[in-house]
């Protein structure tokens, strides 16, 4: 069975959340509806942080259950693992079927959310994107996505930096 991973990028903070969960809600179906009918089965591959990676991740299990046929998992990606982060680590347990750790160990602190959010662009198919200006973490992960000739999908399109 083919995979197809997908994985979002977004600011924190969002204008409306509303009119983008309903968003996010649109292009999920569409992508469950896809892998259905091409027998794929779905890793969503999620950040946790901030306004915009919980809407995605409510999004998911939203649709997911309306796709019951559909293998789909959906992962943290930890971009840290310190004795402090465990206990997060422990509550995104309850929220994800799994946590995954990228090869990034060698990364100074500093910079590990940069390269977390850089491998799962570098993993993935289609990246979700919700990004209204042009500076920050989101912003530069999509700009990455770009030169990576990766496959966006843009969330609330009157709202997207262009």
């Amino acid at each position: 069975m083919e995979q197809r991973i997908i994985t979002f990028c977004g600011h924190k903070d969002v204008y409306d959340s509303n009119k983008v969960y309903a968003s996010l809600k649109k292009i999920l179906t569409e992508i469950f509806s896809d892998a259905q009918n091409a027998g794929q089965s779905l890793s969503f591959y999620c950040g946790g942080y901030g306004n915009f990676d919980s809407l995605s991740s409510k999004a998911v299990e939203e649709v997911r259950g309306a796709f019951p046929t559909v293998k789909a998992e959906k992962l943290f990606i930890t971009p840290y693992i310190t004795p402090s982060y465990n206990e997060r680590n422990d509550i995104m347990k309850k929220l994800y079927d799994d946590i995954v750790y990228p090869p990034i160990e060698n990364t100074p602190l500093k910079f590990a959310i940069s390269k977390r959010n850089e491998w799962m662009v570098d993993q993935a198919d289609t990246v979700i994107s919700y990004v209204t200006h042009g500076w920050g973490g989101a912003y530069t992960t999509q700009a990455y996505a770009i030169r990576k000739k990766k496959h966006i999908i843009v969330v609330d399109e009157e709202k997207a930096y262009k």
